[in-house]
This record gives C-alpha cells, sequence and structure tokens, in this order.
C-alpha cells in the first residue's frame, strides 16, 4: 500500500506532535471508549421509547444503561478534552523556548528573515494558533473514523438501507470539508503576512514618533499605520467567512441525510415504502435505534469540519515558524574539544587570528581577504567606508556567520560551534543601537548575567560614569526606562552600556560604531569613558574617522582589497 506523503509542514506538525504522542494515544484510546458509549447510549433509550410507547412501562436495566452510557460518556468528553489542552500547552511552551533560544542563537542573522516585531508574531501570534489544532483536530480526525466505522458496524444488521445512506452521504461531507478548507489555507497564510507587516510598522512608528513629531509627519505616519489595520481586519473577516461557510456546507449535508433516514423510517413503520408498500422493514425499537445514532454519526464529521479551518491555520503558522528553524548558524562538521574559558589564553600568544578570510553571500562579497592579529589586551580601531565588511568582520568574530573561507584562530584553535560557548561568555558587544527592556535600569544592566550585588553594580556604573546622573533619578538604578531609553540621552545610555560590559567581567569587547549616534561632543566623551573602562582589556571598536579613537594602539583600514595594519602610539586620556 502506497504511503500517502505529508507536506513539509503537516511533517513539521506531526514532528512536534511526538513530543505528546503517549498523550495522543490515551486520547485515542478514551475515542474508542466514547464510540462504544454512543451505541451503548442509543441501545438503551430505544428500548426505553419502544417500551414506553408499546407496553406502557419504564424498563429499569435499559434506562440504567442509557444513563450510565451517558455519564461515561461525559466523563470521557471531559477527560479527552484535558488531555489535548494538556498536549497542546505543552507543545507550544516548548516550541516557544526553542524559537527564542534559536532566534538568541542566530543573533543579528535573524533580520534576514523579518524585523522584530514581525519574529515576536511568529514567537507568540502564530504558536498559539496552534492551539486549536492539537487540542481538537488532532484527536477529532481520530474520533472521525472510528465513531461512524463503529456506528456503521451497529447498523448494518439492523437496516442495509440505512446503512448506505450513512455510508454515501459521508464522503460528500468530508469532500465540501477539504474544498472550502484549502481556500482558508490561503486566507490565513495571507492574514499572517498582514499581522507581521502591521507589527513591524507599528513598532517602526513607534520608535521614531520623535522623529515624526519633528518632523510634522505623525498624521502620514497615522494613516499608513491605519491602512495596514484596515488590510489586516479585511484578511480577518475573509478567514472567518470561509469558517462560517464551511460549517453551513457541513451543517445543510449533515442535516439532509439525516432528514433522508428519518424519511426512510418513517414511511417504513406505515409501511409506505414503494418497494415494500404493506411491510415494515424495521421494528419500532430498531427504528428509535436508527434515529438516535444518526445524528451521532454525522456529528464527528460536522465537529471535525468546524475544526477543519483550525488545520489550515496551524499549517499556515507552521510555514512561517519552521523558516525560523530552518535559518542555522552553520552546516560545518565540528569535532574540535570544548574550550575551558578559563583556560583560553594559555595556548597562543595571539589571541584572535585572521587567516584569509573570505566571506561572499549571494553573490555579495561580504568580507575580502581578512589576514590579521589581535593579541591580548591590543586595542584595535577599525575603520573604513560604509560597505566594506566591517560589520560583517564584527559578525563573524560573534560566531553568527560561519559560512566564510579562511580560518579565525582564537588562541591558536579554529572557532567553531563547539567551542563558540566558551567564546561569547569571553565577549562583550556594544552595537550601535544597544537593546534595552522594558524594566528597571538595574534589570537591564543584569540581563543576561543574573543577580549582581549593589557592590558590583556601583563599581560598573561609577567606572562607566554614570553614577552621577544614575544617582540624580528619583529611584536611582531602580527607575524604570522603556525599549527606547525614555528619560535618558543618547549618551547616558551609552554609558549604561559601558556599564553593563563591565558587569559581564568580559575580556574581550567588540564595539560597532558606539558613537555613530552621537553628536561630536558627547561622542568624545563616550569615547574618553570607552578609554578608561576598557584598559587592560581587548578591543575591537569600529569608528568613522569623525570620531577618531586614539587610545587604540593598533589602526586597521579596511578596503575591498583587504585590511591595511599600522600601528599607532596611543594618546589615553588614563
Amino acid at each position: 500500500m502506497r504511503k500517502r506523503v505529508k507536506t513539509p509542514e503537516q511533517q513539521f506538525l506531526f514532528d512536534l506532535q511526538q513530543a505528546e504522542k503517549r498523550r495522543f494515544l490515551a486520547v485515542k484510546w478514551l475515542g474508542v471508549l466514547i464510540a462504544l458509549a454512543i451505541v451503548a447510549q442509543a441501545l438503551g433509550l430505544a428500548s426505553v421509547f419502544a417500551n414506553l410507547v408499546l407496553e406502557g412501562d419504564l424498563p429499569l436495566k435499559s434506562a440504567a444503561l442509557a444513563g450510565g452510557a451517558f455519564l461515561f460518556k461525559a466523563v470521557l468528553q471531559f477527560v479527552r478534552e484535558q488531555l489535548s489542552a494538556t498536549a497542546s500547552r505543552n507543545i507550544r511552551f516548548s516550541l516557544r523556548k526553542r524559537l527564542i533560544r534559536h532566534l538568541a542563537h542566530l543573533g543579528p542573522k535573524r533580520l534576514e528573515l523579518d524585523e522584530d516585531a514581525g519574529l515576536s508574531t511568529r514567537v507568540y501570534e502564530q504558536v498559539d494558533a496552534l492551539d486549536d489544532y492539537y487540542s481538537r483536530y488532532v484527536g477529532q480526525v481520530f474520533l472521525v473514523t472510528f465513531v461512524p466505522l463503529t456506528i456503521l458496524v451497529s447498523v448494518l444488521p439492523v437496516s442495509w438501507v440505512a446503512f448506505f445512506i450513512f455510508a454515501l452521504t459521508a464522503p460528500l461531507v468530508i469532500f465540501f470539508m477539504i474544498l472550502v478548507g484549502h481556500k482558508a489555507a490561503n486566507a490565513n497564510r495571507k492574514q499572517f503576512k498582514v499581522l507581521s507587516l502591521l507589527s513591524n510598522q507599528f513598532m517602526d512608528l513607534n520608535q521614531g514618533m520623535a522623529e515624526l513629531k519633528r518632523l510634522e509627519q505623525v498624521d502620514i505616519a497615522r494613516e499608513r499605520l491605519a491602512l495596514t489595520a484596515s488590510e489586516y481586519q479585511k484578511n480577518t473577516m475573509g478567514v472567518l467567512r470561509l469558517a462560517f461557510l464551511s460549517t453551513a456546507t457541513l451543517e445543510l449535508f449533515s442535516s439532509v441525510a439525516i432528514a433522508m433516514v428519518a424519511l426512510y423510517l418513517g414511511l417504513g413503520l406505515l409501511e409506505q415504502l414503494p418497494w415494500q408498500a404493506g411491510v415494515a422493514p424495521v421494528s419500532l425499537f430498531a427504528a428509535f435505534y436508527l434515529l438516535l445514532l444518526a445524528p451521532e454519526f454525522y456529528l464527528p464529521l460536522r465537529q471535525l469540519g468546524n475544526d477543519y479551518h483550525a488545520k489550515q491555520k496551524a499549517e499556515a503558522a507552521a510555514t512561517q515558524i519552521a523558516e525560523i528553524l530552518l535559518l542555522t548558524e552553520s552546516d560545518q562538521e565540528d569535532s574540535a574539544a570544548v574550550l575551558n574559558p578559563h583556560s583560553l589564553g594559555k595556548q597562543s600568544a595571539c589571541l584572535i587570528e585572521f587567516q584569509n578570510v573570505h566571506w561572499a553571500d549571494a553573490g555579495r562579497i561580504r568580507l575580502a581577504n581578512l589576514s590579521a592579529q589581535i593579541k591580548a589586551k591590543d586595542r584595535v580601531w577599525l575603520r573604513g567606508r560604509s560597505g566594506v565588511g566591517k560589520s560583517s568582520l564584527m559578525a563573524i568574530l560573534l560566531g553568527f556567520e560561519q559560512y566564510y573561507e579562511g580560518g579565525l584562530l582564537i588562541e591558536g584553535e579554529p572557532l567553531k560551534a563547539s567551542n563558540l560557548s566558551a567564546w561569547r561568555r569571553r565577549l562583550a558587544w556594544l552595537p550601535q543601537t544597544p537593546e534595552w527592556v522594558q524594566g528597571t535600569i538595574r534589570q537591564n544592566l543584569e540581563l543576561g548575567l543574573g543577580h549582581c550585588t549593589d557592590d558590583a553594580l556601583r563599581n560598573a556604573l561609577m567606572k562607566a560614569q554614570c553614577w552621577d546622573f544614575v544617582g540624580s533619578l528619583r529611584f536611582g538604578w531602580d527607575t524604570a526606562i522603556s525599549e527606547a531609553g525614555t528619560g535618558l540621552s543618547g549618551g547616558q545610555m551609552q554609558r549604561l552600556s559601558i556599564a553593563r560590559a563591565l558587569l559581564s567581567q568580559a575580556d574581550i569587547w567588540l564595539l560597532d560604531e558606539p558613537c555613530s549616534s552621537l553628536d561630536s561632543e558627547t561622542a568624545e566623551l563616550v569615547l574618553n569613558t570607552l578609554d578608561e573602562a576598557s584598559y587592560g582589556k581587548t578591543v575591537l571598536i569600529i569608528s568613522h574617522d569623525t570620531h577618531p579613537v586614539i587610545w587604540a594602539n593598533q589602526q586597521w583600514l579596511m578596503t575591498e582589497e583587504g585590511v591595511h595594519v599600522e600601528a599607532q602610539t596611543p594618546i589615553s586620556y588614563v
């Protein structure tokens, strides 16, 4: 028998499901018991109704069977729903942790996928879009197979006509469910794309609100955001319209099929069937039994139809979620031993060595023929015009890109995935625009480091020349700041970044144009602070000629052909 081929999205969802396969297996066995309880309940109720009509008495055993089966089925349904909800919650929680960890490892490379606001939509909104799939659809797929089959087996000995009505109408319900479901899948994919765009626009406008006010462009920005929001509303209504259409279609076919069974049984009891006039094809007990089973036969199909859009929504979300996990840091094989961060520095006098490093990406040369060395406690000023590869060099040093040619040696050993974690623990990274979170100054300083003592915080703030302005705030380092550092100047935020680097105890500092957004006077103050704070550490700092790093002992001029290394006499303020 040929095995059905799964799409990449279906395979992705199935792989996630395997983590909770024991719970889903329990859900299936509960479905078996539910199917048996449905048949038992129909038998008991049919016997009660038939005896009440024909004999005028109430059979207690049949009533007890029907009541017991009903209660048993209700308990099974509750337990089944709880198991499915728990499995869905565990899958989504694990997936979200996996995505956040993966994005953290990708670093700046994550921006190849989307902006941070769009990625946050995938991590939260689209992961939550999998809930209905795991909590409802997965369990319903088994019920929609087993319950109708159980009812068909139970109906066949009673009436072959009812059996064929059930068997012929069920595929029609499934066919129309799939037909409408495919359109819903495309609508869901479009909805997720517009939601990501809306998130990115909102974050960009929020971060640039001060500049928009200065340029008097707030109204235009508001109109742009409103247009995207309107598009999202239209797509959402389109998805809901298709969901309601699917549900209405299934209800129509199910109602018509049940009506056909009821018509057959009614005419049969009246002995008015054209092909069987004067003869009742089934007894009153059998008629009640079939009529009670008819809604139960179509109920799983109708419920699956309601949940089928959850499957299409989950597959649409899986497409973009899997895209994050498919973006890897490196495909290189790595057999190097893990480096001990405390033992590094004892193997080679040269701390960092670039051996003809060349990086080309998508036909574009990102970094060309870099050969240079940095010794421990060297402070290197890297300069060059935009686009020659300065930031690419930083990405390689941070371990976010390993698709380059040539070699990068750290104290004589190649930098690979196995020693990357130890290497990063030695680094302090100061980008052009440091990232902050909503919280207090202290929480931001301790981000990724754990709890720091008051003395450690005070010393770091004093060395970074932050103590005066932090101490002047009403709540000191417990003052709340926003992601944009509301209430603090650019120079103050950069000094806080230096304090965070000092708290990390890192001995290697990488700085990517820390003064790019500052005026000349503030930039000079920040560079002076860096001179004092980074004394005795290994430093690689990118800075344009407008902000010369006079305290560096090496100057690298990067061009399209490579790097020209010059020694310079540092002029230090220390």
